[in-house]
């Protein structure tokens, strides 16, 4: 039986379910009913009901009126349309990035998450620690608009990623990929930081198709 750590057992069950959607555990489309995890962590319907509702506001979940909650079904579209949105934003990210500069310091407390999974690590903790490196991308720019606007795509990003665990089988391969589109921030050329995000963005987004 599974045993929930956290003091408020409505946000203990909001991060197990998160950790299991992340993970992949619980797939897209799949129904999540409210008395099954009732039963299985051993809670109140209410608190169940809280929880569910948490991840729905948060988009890693959708509820549709007498059904059950189930995590989306990100459809090629979905994911033509997500990238659309992060594309350029993200290539004005490197540009400028590459322009001003970008210390091996800073490059390294970047890549801190993902250098810091060993290989025990669960796919939803690398999924977190993508996320945290993106996040912390965008933020390097320094302009708190770009950051409010880049938090909209957070959970379909990881949704996205979450789907993705046999593209990157090593312990590493995240890793390496983000490394590689750091240095080519540093070397200070914005078309290579440019290139090498563009190269970057498609080859999650052709891996997603493949097996869509």
């Amino acid at each position: 039986m599974s045993v929930l750590r956290i003091t408020s057992t409505t946000d203990a069950l909001v991060a197990e379910l998160r950790e299991r959607i992340l993970g992949g555990e619980l797939r897209p489309g799949e129904p999540i009913p409210e008395l099954a995890l009732a039963d299985k962590y051993r809670v109140a319907r209410p608190t169940v009901r809280a929880a569910l509702q948490s991840l729905v506001a948060r988009g890693l979940l959708i509820r549709e009126h007498g059904k059950s909650a189930r995590v989306p079904v990100l459809t090629v579209e979905d994911v033509d349309d997500l990238f659309f949105m992060r594309e350029p934003l993200e290539l004005h990210v490197v540009t400028t990035l590459a322009r001003r500069g970008l210390s091996r310091a800073d490059a390294d407390r970047l890549l801190s998450g993902l250098a810091a999974m060993g290989p025990e690590a669960s796919w939803a903790d690398r999924v977190e620690a993508h996320t945290d490196f993106h996040v912390g991308l965008v933020d390097a720019v320094g302009s708190p608009r770009l950051s409010r606007a880049y938090a909209g795509v957070h959970e379909e990003m990881q949704l996205c990623l979450a789907q993705l665990q046999s593209t990157y089988p090593g312990p590493t391969a995240l890793l390496d990929v983000h490394r590689r589109l750091l240095d080519a921030i540093r070397t200070g050329d914005p078309e290579q930081a440019r290139q090498e995000m563009t190269d970057h963005m498609k080859g999650a987004r052709d891996a997603f198709v493949a097996q869509n």
